[in-house]
């Protein structure tokens, strides 16, 4: 077994600086100029980055036991959600994924459609003054107050003001890419050492979901959401009760899991079509559209896990603790399996074309035991808040650049996306 080959870096950083400026380039110009397996050196970090299915499939799936979740990224991010499903390979996690897949499946997320129509509404009524006016919405922010609201109502039949809750979110999202880039974070220590910011913004959601869970403990009567389907279902399994922290943990995962992601890929969506002007792409199936959306900019552009036992992947030696990365953003620009990536086309998610490409060349929602456990109640929030939007307007961009890109724990713009919408 041979080393991987990668960039040198600096003596002491490696790549570490580059990483911190633009990951996205520092990647991309990585496997151009050393292949589809890369060795990088972040400080004291050795990672090994992979763009090909089979060795993908290798580390995610086929051998996941060797791989754990139980990373610097994951441990940072528990920080927010405590022991739940982002965070490593513990008893906990797999006693909520147990617990929660049978809600999340296909035939139990359809129940919700008629929600998902009925919160959509406010926010068409509102566009058709934007359009009596002239003005201009703000895509990102659109779908990110409407998703929230939406999965809050999914999750706890409640209502509560979602431009504070994302707020809030955003804060915690932020925070915990500052001290993923850092070489050291003194929060690792001792949780004193957070900053006042990501303290109250982890306080005021907790605030709200312990409410909502102790609100739930006392009610005799049930909604039908995802809260109730979860307590009813451990109760099925006669186990010992779940504790109000490890509710806490399961209900502020999926809530920042559920909405963030979701609302990006929309966004990036809507902004391609409208800047994809007259090529007739409003009228594609609507989960076409969220594919191809998800394939340009992935959600979740880059995956980490860490090796418990050295392993061998294609000719090179990963060394036991060792990182690996897989970035979704990359391999969805994999020239070998995307005949002109950066080119929008839904028409790749035709069922014809889907049979030619490898099976794992596309991995918006991740891939073995850890893949995402929401991809369907996705998927119909998303096909159904298209199908809709399309029905009554076209979106139009009147800027045409470009946005730029800020890839932290999700891939966002790092402006608002100005669109202007018209009446069909």
């Amino acid at each position: 077994m041979s080393r991987a080959p990668g960039p040198r870096g600096r003596l002491l950083t490696g790549s570490l600086a580059a990483f911190q400026r633009d990951p996205l380039a520092l990647m991309t110009d990585a496997v151009r100029a050393h292949g589809d397996i890369v060795r990088f050196r972040f400080a004291h970090i050795t990672a090994h980055l992979l763009n090909q299915p089979e060795a993908i499939e290798h580390v995610l799936s086929r051998q996941a036991a060797n791989y754990h979740k139980n990373t610097r990224s994951a441990a940072l991010i528990a920080a927010t959600c405590g022991d739940s499903l982002m965070s490593g390979n513990s008893e906990a996690w797999a006693r909520h994924r147990k617990l929660l897949a049978p809600v999340f499946q296909p035939r139990a997320v359809a129940d919700y459609s008629a929600l998902i129509d009925a919160h959509i509404q406010p926010m068409l009524t509102r566009w058709g003054q934007v359009v009596e006016g002239g003005g201009q919405i703000d895509i990102v922010a659109e779908m990110m107050d409407l998703v929230i609201a939406m999965a809050v109502r999914l999750l706890f039949s409640t209502e509560i003001d979602a431009t504070r809750v994302e707020s809030a979110l955003s804060v915690l999202l932020n925070d915990t890419w500052r001290r993923l880039q850092a070489p050291f974070d003194p929060s690792m220590i001792s949780a004193a050492f957070h900053r006042r910011d990501f303290k109250a913004a982890r306080n005021l959601i907790d605030a709200i979901v312990t409410e909502m869970i102790r609100a739930r403990r006392q009610s005799s009567d049930r909604p039908d959401d995802v809260l109730s389907r979860l307590l009813a279902a451990h109760e099925a399994e006669g186990a010992k009760a779940l504790t109000d922290t490890e509710l806490r943990d399961a209900a502020v995962t999926l809530l920042l899991a559920g909405h963030e992601t979701t609302a990006n890929a929309l966004a990036w969506m809507f902004w391609l079509v409208a800047s994809n002007a007259g090529q007739g792409f409003e009228a594609s199936e609507p989960q076409h559209l969220f594919a191809e959306a998800l394939r340009l900019y992935p959600s979740i552009w880059v995956i980490e896990r860490r090796a418990v036992a050295a392993d061998q992947i294609g000719p090179y030696r990963v060394p036991a603790g060792g990182t690996v990365l897989v970035s979704p953003w990359l391999l969805h620009r994999n020239p070998a399996y995307w005949p002109d990536p950066e080119r929008f086309d839904p028409a790749r998610f035709l069922p014809e074309r889907v049979e030619t490409r490898p099976r794992h060349a596309y991995l918006p929602f991740g891939l073995g035991p850890h893949r995402c456990i929401g991809l369907h109640l996705a998927n119909l929030i998303a096909s159904r808040v298209i199908s809709n939007v399309y029905a009554l307007f076209r979106l139009d961009a009147p800027d045409g650049a470009a946005p730029r890109l800020r890839p932290q724990i999700t891939l966002r713009p790092d402006a608002p996306i100005l669109l202007r919408p018209r009446l069909v």
